[in-house]
């Protein structure tokens, strides 16, 4: 295993000072990481005090080795990538708006035209939270209704 030797980008009162003021706590906990350093404190030591694997502190030090200070911000790289883009979205509730689909009937055509499986909350969160797409349930309809009801109604108000 390769020893790794602390690069002092900052002097120790700059350090100490950064400490206090930081608001960030996960930098924080770094810069308190890489203070233990500047103390002579050993990567084990380091880890214990500060309640870290021995990796996590390995990671700390190469990174404010590499960067100085701005190597112990957390670079988070967003996640995976959408199995479909928010255009091919916007397409198929072009393609499916007025068919009165719910959303099995949407996941289960996503499947068939796009060849992408999502599951019924993916295609949730996707429709009712992002594109704020209305649900479209299909209602049944009253066989009993006369075809010229609107009329009907219209005569019967007229008499009152």
């Amino acid at each position: 295993m390769r020893n790794l030797t602390l690069v002092k980008h900052e002097k120790k009162e700059t350090l100490e000072a950064r400490f206090r003021k930081e608001k960030d706590p996960r930098i924080k906990e770094r810069l308190m990481t890489i203070l233990h350093f500047y103390d002579g404190m050993t990567i084990d030591q380091t880890a214990a005090l500060t309640r870290r694997s021995a990796s996590s502190v390995k990671r700390y030090l190469r990174r404010w080795n590499k960067d100085g200070y701005d190597g112990l911000a957390p670079q988070f790289d967003g996640g995976p990538k959408p199995r479909i883009s928010d255009e091919y979205w916007k397409e198929i509730l072009k393609e499916i708006e007025g068919k009165g689909m719910t959303l099995r009937d949407v996941r289960i055509y996503i499947k068939k035209t796009r060849g992408v499986q999502y599951s019924y909350g993916g295609v949730w969160k996707i429709f009712r939270k992002k594109l704020k797409a209305r649900y479209g349930k299909p209602y049944p309809k009253n066989y009993k209704r006369p075809w010229n009801a609107e009329e009907i109604l219209k005569k019967d108000s007229m008499k009152r």
